[in-house]
């Protein structure tokens, strides 16, 4: 891979691919379907709060990414502004560890590290917008998603090497589950902290001079006229709405296969590491994926992945004697697919005039809020039915995503329609 400045290798590709690359291994770390899912069951045994944080995660990330969206083109230091906010963030999961090492009730440990879990994802949404701006600005169109999937893969070698520490914290019988998460935690913080010292790096190649003076009121009020006159975005919004009922029930496979198979804490501790494993496979085949054939192919994989996974885990319920291999393969492609935000993400940066990138990230982030319960939902039907019933519903709507999806523009199309 060539570093010169022309061909968009340069110093901010790689600082940009090191930041996220820090980020994606702390989330990691904490991921919803993987260590929280362990965590919030160990404490509770309830699988509609382990539904209820995936309902946070998504609500308070879209709440974020709506209170900055407006105010994105009056940043005069975009560098300076995303150092600050990530720094605030990272620190959350050290707070989330507090209650545990203090000796806390399981319920107000939950109750607290969902308080935290929901600050956390808000501060998120606050930098992602913005992130995103400064993406566009910095790389050419076809360099952003495979930077992203070099993030993805970056940070799923750091995971690699923090899994093994994860890896034993979940399975040693010295540790009770409050120390045991607790330290997860802390790991989490000290991984994603690390990537303050990529943000020192990055530069604004086109900083704004003269912010625009935009009320949130004027701002939100032209959405509804950029929907319409925008074919493209309606297709894009359409065939993003039952994705979110398809890739709900994937938060729940690692709790799934530790139940149908009896497994031991040592056996679930690697089922998280599958979820590394996933990740890190993931993140370098979406990249090219992406560079090669665009974002449309992205998002038809993914969505096609997820139908796949979900099938896998309703023949072991079926067939237990799949055994431990087969559940570790399910929880490893489902870890995989979890990185479909690169392809909605870029193909709506993809399709969006330059003025008006902020407004589509916003756009194609607000169809989300109506379907930000689908997570608690999907929990209580597990409680209430079963994993099998949830996983069948979830794998129609995933059918559904990839017949909208197949509508969406190919990359010969984007290409034309950014050139025009």
């Amino acid at each position: 891979m060539e570093t010169d400045h022309k061909g968009g290798y340069d110093r901010n590709y790689w600082a940009l691919t090191l930041e996220g690359a820090s980020f994606m291994g702390g989330i990691a770390v904490m991921a919803t379907g993987g260590s929280v899912a362990l965590f919030i069951n160990a404490m509770t045994g309830s699988k509609t709060l382990v539904g209820l944080a995936a309902t946070v995660q998504t609500l308070f990330l879209l709440i974020g990414q709506l209170s900055v969206a407006p105010y994105v083109r009056t940043i005069r230091n975009l560098p300076k502004y995303l150092f600050k906010t990530v720094a605030i963030q990272r620190i959350i999961p050290l707070l989330m560890a507090l209650p545990l090492f203090l000796g806390l009730a399981s319920n107000w440990a939950v109750g607290i590290f969902l308080v935290l879990f929901g600050i956390f994802w808000y501060l998120d949404g606050f930098v992602s917008v913005p992130w995103g701006e400064l993406c566009a600005r910095t790389l050419k169109p076809e360099l952003r998603g495979h930077m992203m999937g070099l993030q993805v893969t970056f940070g799923g070698i750091a995971s690699l090497l923090t899994g093994l520490l994860l890896t034993w914290l979940l399975s040693t019988p010295a540790l009770d589950d409050h120390r045991r998460f607790g330290m997860v935690f802390s790991l989490a913080s000290a991984v994603l902290l690390t990537s303050l010292i990529s943000m020192r790096l990055i530069r604004d190649p086109n900083p704004i001079k003269k912010p625009e003076k935009l009320h949130a009121r004027e701002y939100y009020t032209r959405i509804p006229s950029i929907i319409k006159k925008s074919k493209p975005l309606q297709r894009a919004l359409l065939a993003r709405m039952p994705a979110y009922f398809g890739f709900s029930a994937v938060t729940f496979i690692v709790v799934f296969g530790a139940g149908t198979l009896n497994l031991s804490q040592t056996q679930v501790s690697w089922l998280v590491y599958a979820n590394v494993v996933g990740g890190l496979i993931g993140g370098v085949l979406l990249g090219e994926v992406s560079r090669r054939l665009g974002n449309k192919a992205i998002i038809l994989l993914c969505n096609s992945g997820a139908l796949i996974t979900l099938g896998m885990a309703v023949f072991l319920s079926f067939f237990p004697s799949l055994g431990y291999g087969w559940l570790f393969a399910t929880c490893a492609l489902a870890s995989m697919m979890q990185s479909n935000w690169v392809g909605y993400f870029n193909y709506f940066l993809d399709i969006a005039p330059a003025e008006e990138r902020s407004v589509f990230q916003v756009i194609g982030n607000c169809i989300g809020i109506p379907f930000s319960f689908v997570g608690y939902a999907m929990g209580a039907m597990i409680d209430a039915f079963g994993f099998v019933t949830a996983f069948a519903v979830a794998g129609g709507f995933a059918c559904l995503a990839i017949v909208l999806s197949s509508r969406l523009l190919s990359r010969r199309s984007v290409q034309a329609l950014q050139s025009s």
